[in-house]
């Protein structure tokens, strides 16, 4: 064997810092902007920040269409803005920030942590940060699963009974169905005291929740669509955001400064990317929500119109973007209709191919499949594949069985031997 060095060439390209925040300024909200761009007020002494005139943001209550769209009012932005408050507050690291700003962001409005496709973290930092998000608030947020919440709660809790984390983590689904015998079989435990466990199990917290329905909860909209006489026009509501320019003591000295003066130029440099990076971010939030308004036409103007097939890709295609980045744009938005407030992610709905050639939108899909549950017999309920029988025979929809599970459990429908008898009407 010869051993010999050879050099070569290859092209790599690398993520700077100022490229990855440019990245996470597209998914940012207008509200988290504002706080971002007060940030770096601090950070960089040539910015100047001239509150506007009208400070007041709009504010609306989320009322969306039941039909199309989950009620939204069960998010709590204001209990959101108070843990990512506390992050600042208590850590200091920015990457540990980032991460767990990250994840409160992207909690659900029962605390759990609903990961995306284009999740710019590793596994190990997610549960990292779900693992520090304990400490400034309720033991179970973040968790993203029902079994990590309960497993959270008891890692906390310095009384926890023995075997516990080992039944949630292994036999959740047998307690849950009284399959005693399974359990007794694989523990060293007798009934009296697995009752006495089962006991302290149903004393934790399935899920915690962002808010109490009953109170009204506020968000701030980031894009206002109007609607007149059919005709539909939008804009991005951030007129309260402050104006950035330069210190007038350091603009007269950047004018006449050296080529040597590197602090100056690092921090001009600085400058320039922020109001880069945010027009950037508004140009594409309007390109984005045009496409929207184009392709979703008839739910913006029709009452009981449901929305349209449309994918990211679809999207991005149109405007020319990449498809991940269509997602950090549409991520944490909300837009305000004249009926509603809406996330802007949820304008967008995948396709389901009919027997006719046509598609249909997975919404549609799901409003079906709760009409056609709640008709159901009570002493006789649908099984998932009578189902599946339903939309391909009568609806014309080709949907496999695996499929109608997978949004029965998005919906959070139970099978049918757990809906025998129940008079639960489905929403």
């Amino acid at each position: 064997m010869q051993l010999s060095i050879k050099q070569s060439q290859e092209l790599q390209l690398t993520m700077n810092l100022q490229l990855r925040q440019a990245i996470e300024l597209l998914q940012y909200s207008t509200t988290e902007l504002e706080t971002f761009i007060r940030e770096q007020e601090l950070k960089n002494p040539l910015i100047q920040l001239t509150e506007p005139k009208e400070r007041s943001a709009i504010q609306t209550r989320c009322l969306p269409r039941e039909q199309l769209i989950e009620k939204i009012s069960g998010t709590s932005i204001t209990i959101r803005e108070e843990l990512l408050q506390q992050v600042n507050c208590t850590y200091s690291d920015n990457d540990t920030i980032r991460v767990l700003h990250y994840i409160i962001n992207n909690l659900n409005n029962k605390g759990y942590f609903e990961e995306h496709e284009h999740n710019p973290f590793s596994e190990q930092e997610i549960t990292e940060g779900i693992q520090l998000l304990q400490y400034i608030g309720p033991h179970g947020i973040g968790a993203r699963s029902l079994q990590e919440c309960l497993l959270l709660q008891c890692k906390e809790d310095p009384h926890c009974p023995n075997y516990v984390p080992v039944i949630i983590s292994k036999y959740l689904e047998a307690l849950g169905n009284k399959q005693y015998k399974k359990i007794l079989q694989s523990l060293p435990i007798k009934l009296p005291e697995l009752y006495e466990l089962e006991h302290y199990i149903k004393s934790l917290q399935p899920f915690i929740p962002l808010n109490d329905e009953e109170e009204n909860f506020h968000i701030t909209p980031d894009i206002i669509v109007e609607i007149e006489n059919n005709h539909i026009s939008m804009f991005l509501n951030d007129r309260y955001l402050p104006k950035i320019s330069i210190v007038p003591e350091y603009a007269s000295i950047l004018k006449n400064a050296s080529d040597g003066n590197g602090y100056l130029k690092k921090h001009y440099k600085e400058y320039n990317w922020l109001l880069t990076s945010i027009e950037q971010r508004r140009t594409n939030i309007i390109k984005v929500m045009q496409v929207l308004i184009q392709r979703q036409r008839n739910f913006f103007v029709q009452e009981e119109h449901m929305i349209e097939p449309l994918t990211l890709r679809e999207v991005a295609q149109e405007i020319d973007l990449h498809e991940s980045t269509v997602s950090r744009i549409t991520n944490n938005k909300y837009v305000q209709t004249p009926f509603g407030t809406f996330e802007l992610k949820k304008l967008f709905s995948s396709k389901l191919p009919t027997i006719n050639g046509g598609v249909i939108s997975q919404n549609t899909v799901k409003t079906l499949l709760i009409n056609y549950i709640n008709q159901e017999k009570k002493d006789k309920p649908y099984t998932d594949q009578k189902i599946t029988d339903y939309f391909n025979q009568i609806h014309g929809i080709e949907v496999s069985r695996r499929t109608i599970a997978k949004y029965r459990e998005e919906l959070n429908i139970p099978v049918a031997s757990k809906r025998k008898y129940s008079s639960y009407i489905y929403k």
